[in-house]
């Protein structure tokens, strides 16, 4: 679902064996690096610390095992509260880590351990269904999935009007964005699928007794170029990132025998959520995390779409591909042949210009799904609707349907948005970053992308979480929040060109 295993995600998910650890066995004095606090801020940063380190050696303890300790955290967050920092950074530390703490300690014990459970079963239900196409079979755990979503919003409640904001808010909201986005792009991709000049796809196979081991030796060379500098690059059935630090990052694509974009396109988003990772601070606290999954996405697009697809990039990239994959395309029919617009059922397989259709469906319907607007029995059929009315796809079967995401399965309702969020984000800095450095397209074209890198540096990734929201880092970064018009732009002219529209 993530592609990348997020240090925020694990923040706290230790915080009960970090200080029973603590407590038992002398973790804290266990490195002679971490002198005995002295003030209540550097106590708390101490432990937070500790949780960190904890959780990059394993994620195996959980939170909801040891919540007799969760007193002696939230006395220590309470007393570094009452302090005054004059750091908006160490004001962050401490904002941080009562988020984090208020949001576990809403849940009650037995909530969290029915939600746990039910993931994984539900995970293994969903696993069954998909293969056998049985989404009958899975139907009545997806209807506990999201009873339980429900509750667990509603425990955290604050002052949202409705639960499905409650899960928004766990991740970004974005209601209002998606409709300017939908009305945008449903009648250019009516434009671009009526439109004569459709692209060749034929560059897309490698060249005869062309392996995967080919393709995995031209794929790290060229994130390699990019940036991707602390970690390594193997094979995997789904591509992912996994942090272990700033100066351990690794990442992971796919890669077929009869096609190699895919395989490209893989590593070059996950390379762009490494590069983000590995920029990030080293105190080891949450504040040196990612800010959001939605800015995380919005890193892994720009390299894989602002840059990986770009005219500029096949410059780049061209000659590589003709010489290590046997590809005969030219750069032009390169460029064109993976802009190729496609309407497809698979969300992960979509051209960039289809795919917000599939994230602002499945915000659609898993929204009146915890709204109790829909049954989950009338799943299958609204999806294969919606489908056609967006897409013009007709749904064969509901393993390419509703049961081809493993989302809802482990209880991450409101996570779709994020996918969207994330390019919506990324075309912004690449407008932003354009109007900076007139010669992208020429750096991009000779391979120099350190001045990207560098760019990216300064604007996001610097700052980790001390940002409050996105839109707060926007704000910083470009002086306006999140909006819309950056990433309709990109689209509309880029498939106008592309489609002689």
């Amino acid at each position: 679902m993530a592609a990348f295993l997020s240090r925020r995600t694990l923040a706290f998910g230790a915080v009960g064996a970090t200080l029973l650890v603590q407590s038992c066995s002398g973790l804290a004095a266990s490195s002679a690096s971490v002198k005995k606090p002295s003030s209540v801020f550097e106590e708390l940063s101490h432990k937070l610390r500790a949780i960190t380190h904890l959780n990059r050696v394993s994620a195996l303890a959980d939170w909801d095992q040891l919540r007799s300790t969760e007193a002696a955290l939230g006395a220590l967050i309470a007393r570094a509260e009452a302090e005054i920092f004059e750091s908006e950074r160490d004001q962050a530390v401490v904002r941080e880590a009562r988020k984090s703490y208020d949001r576990l300690i809403k849940i009650p014990a037995a909530l969290a351990e029915k939600k746990a459970k039910l993931a994984a079963s539900a995970y293994a239900a969903w696993a069954k269904a998909r293969a056998q196409d049985d989404f009958a079979a899975f139907a009545p755990l997806l209807a506990e999935c999201f009873a339980v979503a429900a509750e667990v919003a509603e425990a955290t409640r604050e002052d949202e009007a409705e639960l499905y904001d409650v899960a928004l808010k766990e991740y970004e909201l974005c209601e209002e964005l998606f409709d300017e986005v939908q009305r945008a792009l449903k009648p250019l991709i009516a434009r671009v699928l009526a439109s004569p000049h459709q692209p060749s796809a034929n560059t897309l196979a490698p060249g005869a007794g062309v392996g995967v081991g080919a393709q995995l030796a031209l794929n790290e060379q060229i994130v390699r170029d990019l940036g991707f500098a602390h970690g390594r690059i193997d094979m995997s059935v789904h591509p992912f990132t996994t942090s272990f630090s700033p100066a351990d990052v690794r990442i992971t694509s796919r890669f077929s025998e009869g096609e190699w974009y895919q395989g490209l396109a893989g590593s070059v988003h996950e390379a762009g959520h490494a590069m983000y990772e590995s920029a990030l601070g080293t105190s080891a606290l949450p504040v040196d995390a990612a800010l959001s999954m939605g800015v995380h996405e919005s890193q892994s697009l720009f390299w894989e779409r602002h840059v990986g697809l770009s005219r500029a990039f096949w410059t780049y990239v061209g000659s590589k591909v003709r010489e290590c994959l046997h590809v005969s395309g030219t750069d032009d029919e390169l460029y064109s042949a993976t802009n190729r617009v496609t309407p497809s059922l698979i969300r992960v397989e979509a051209d960039e210009l289809t795919y917000p259709m599939h994230v602002i469906m499945r915000f659609e319907l898993e929204r009146a799904l915890l709204r109790g607007e829909m049954d989950v029995d009338a799943l299958p059929g609204a999806w294969r609707a919606r489908m056609r009315e967006l897409l013009q796809v007709d749904v064969p079967d509901d393993r390419r349907g509703c049961l081809q995401d493993v989302h809802w399965s482990s209880l991450a309702i409101g996570y779709f948005p994020t996918y969207l969020l994330g390019a919506l984000m990324a075309a912004q800095l690449a407008h932003h970053m354009r109007a900076d450095m007139p010669d992208l397209d020429a750096k991009i074209a000779a391979g120099e992308f350190g001045p990207i890198r560098a760019w990216l540096n300064e604007r996001v990734h610097r700052h980790g979480s001390v940002p409050r929201s996105m839109d707060d880092l926007l704000e910083r970064a470009l002086g306006e929040p999140l909006k819309t018009k950056y990433f309709i732009a990109y689209l509309t002219d880029k498939y106008t060109e592309l489609y002689r529209l």
